[in-house]
């Protein structure tokens, strides 16, 4: 038998003890849960605060680069628990705080059907990727590649096309894409992530998640009248 000091410092996941694996892998899921709950309340105060959600609405450019600061903060702090943990909760509060306006385009019933939507292929393709035990690292370029699509035609038809049928297409590929990455990051964080990340994986499957919501509300969300 191995000595507990063999893992003293913190290994790769997969190699890990199991009882040390589960107990990462219930950190990431828990702080998922809390961070997608923190963001709903926050979306949900933002839209109750008519004052607040107007100065959201109008400056949409200067809280998504607050976004990317907060991501970059996050990596940064990754390690020191305690800052780590203000630095995520803090992006994803941020983020429920920017997505407000865009959830006022919807329907309650389309923003309800959205997220209930991601959690079933959340849950689903996170289960399928743990029982499978397949090697998904063959998805990274393809998805690299697809996000670079997704991004560049995004801004086009934003600023050029104003089509209302690649919008569509868009969300539909946005799917789809989004549904790879959380197959694909689930498995480099339980076979690449040493057991220290949790905060960093989390961050990325919150990424996937929030991604995913807005694609699949896009795609199958009704606007209010």
């Amino acid at each position: 038998m191995e000595p507990m000091t063999a893992y003293s410092h913190p290994v790769v996941a997969a190699m890990a003890p199991t009882s040390e694996r589960m107990a990462f892998l219930r950190k990431i899921y828990g702080l998922l849960a809390l961070s997608t709950f923190m963001a709903a309340g926050a979306a949900f105060m933002t839209v109750s605060n008519e004052a607040f959600l107007a100065t959201v609405a109008q400056n949409q450019m200067l809280f998504f680069a607050l976004e990317i600061g907060a991501i970059f903060f996050t990596f940064w702090a990754r390690k020191k628990e305690t800052l780590g943990l203000v630095a995520l909760f803090s992006f994803t509060t941020l983020t429920g705080v920017t997505i407000a306006p865009v959830l006022l385009i919807y329907t309650g019933a389309s923003v309800v059907n959205a997220a209930l939507m991601t959690g079933i292929v959340f849950v689903g393709l996170s289960v399928y990727t743990v029982a499978s035990k397949k090697d998904f690292t063959f998805m990274g370029g393809m998805l690299t590649t697809g996000l670079i699509v997704l991004v560049v035609g995004g801004l086009l038809n934003l600023f050029f096309f104003h089509s209302s049928g690649t919008s569509f297409l868009f969300s539909a590929f946005g799917a789809m894409l989004f549904s790879g990455f959380i197959v694909f990051d689930t498995f480099n964080i339980l076979n690449r992530y040493p057991t220290d990340e949790y905060i960093s994986a989390t961050l990325t499957l919150y990424l996937d998640v929030l991604n995913l919501f807005l694609s699949l509300l896009r795609l199958f969300g009704g606007n209010r009248d």
